[in-house]
């Protein structure tokens, strides 16, 4: 039997991600079939998961080709009283599958058969109790038994009893139609009032004159062709021959214009890499050690001297000059107040 901490380990597996890889499987059937065969990389092993409520019996093993008719080995695994399988059967050998599930009645109740063939490291060595002991030529691999796994799966069947069903949207449909709508029409006529009835269509103008314009049809004096005795055989059989010319200049070839371009370089652009290799021919190229360009009114090549450098500066900005004399004072000369006010209009010498 397998250890007790073992199986707890691999009930954690179960909810593991796995991802398939490309194998060829040649049968799937059965109701006890739930999924699978897929190939787990993190665990590097093949899959199959079946209904352990039903499956109280498995046969499966190797065999040399897809005929699976010559078998390697090949292990029964049955049931004793109050064992339950897992319900994931691995397969940890590159070879050729056959699994054959029965329930307690010895019923076959699924069969699969695959060819295993992305094991990285197959370790072809199933539990000691139930394999080959390690020998190399692998069944592939083993039935667990899960320690209380009716008692989780009643777990999920009390959240799924608790979930309300799907509404009957067949019947919201009617309600929608025949209650919500007409209500809503109602209610909009209520707050926005209807539309008034379109105008009649308005009569014809009556007395109008037409001049008998109904009843007259046009006319197309005759031409005189039909009896031109121009015909298509007459066209055809007097008309001049049309002289064929040589095009001396040997007129032109249309070419595909994608066979004109040029091949691509033969080295891709890698990230990182700034060498342009090949995808910078034909671009123009910077010419190295270009003498400068001399004006046309200038002789030999110009003198540009040194750029100024504004730590070489000595000049001192002015600052304002130091007048420490005293401000002016209007001079006083002999008449009440001062010369630099205006006189006022009343005095007797006012300015008016």
């Amino acid at each position: 039997m397998i250890k007790k901490t073992s199986s707890l380990l691999l009930c954690f597996f179960l909810f593991y991600p796995l991802s398939a890889f490309a194998f060829t499987v040649y049968e799937v059937s059965g109701i006890a079939i739930k999924s699978g065969p897929y190939y787990s990389p993190s665990d590097d092993k093949y899959i199959v998961e079946f209904d352990p409520n039903i499956v109280r019996k498995v046969v499966y093993g190797s065999y040399t080709d897809a005929t699976f008719s010559t078998p390697m080995t090949v292990k029964v695994r049955e049931l004793g009283e109050n064992e339950y399988f897992y319900g994931v059967h691995y397969f940890t050998c590159n070879s050729y599958y056959k699994a054959e599930y029965f329930d307690g009645s010895g019923t076959l109740v699924g069969t699969v058969k695959f060819h295993a063939t992305e094991l990285v490291n197959p370790t072809c060595n199933s539990d000691t109790s139930l394999g080959n002991g390690g020998s190399g030529s692998c069944t592939g691999c083993d039935l667990f038994n899960c320690p209380g796994w009716s008692q989780y799966m009643s777990k999920l069947d009390e959240i799924k009893n608790v979930i309300p069903p799907a509404p009957n949207w067949n019947q919201v449909a009617v309600i929608f139609r025949d209650t919500i709508v007409p209500q809503l029409v109602s209610d909009l006529e209520v707050m926005l009032g209807t539309a008034p009835s379109p105008p009649a269509e308005p009569p014809d103008l009556p007395g109008v004159d037409t001049h008998g314009i109904e009843d007259k049809v046009p006319s197309m004096p005759d031409s005189g062709l039909d009896t031109s005795g121009f015909t298509k055989d007459r066209i055809e059989s007097e008309a001049p021959e049309i002289e064929f010319r040589e095009d001396e200049s040997g007129g032109f070839d249309i070419v595909n214009p994608i066979d004109t371009l040029p091949p691509l370089p033969d080295k891709m652009p890698e990230p990182g890499n700034t060498d342009a290799g090949g995808w910078d021919a034909g671009h123009p190229q910077e010419p190295e050690d270009a003498p400068m360009p001399i004006p046309k009114n200038q002789d030999g090549t110009p003198d540009t001297g040194d750029a100024p450098i504004p730590s070489q500066n000595n000049d001192i900005p002015p600052s304002p000059g130091d007048n420490s004399s005293n401000p002016p004072i209007p001079q006083d000369d002999g008449m009440p107040g001062s010369k630099y006010y205006k006189k006022h209009p009343d005095d007797p010498d006012g300015s008016g």
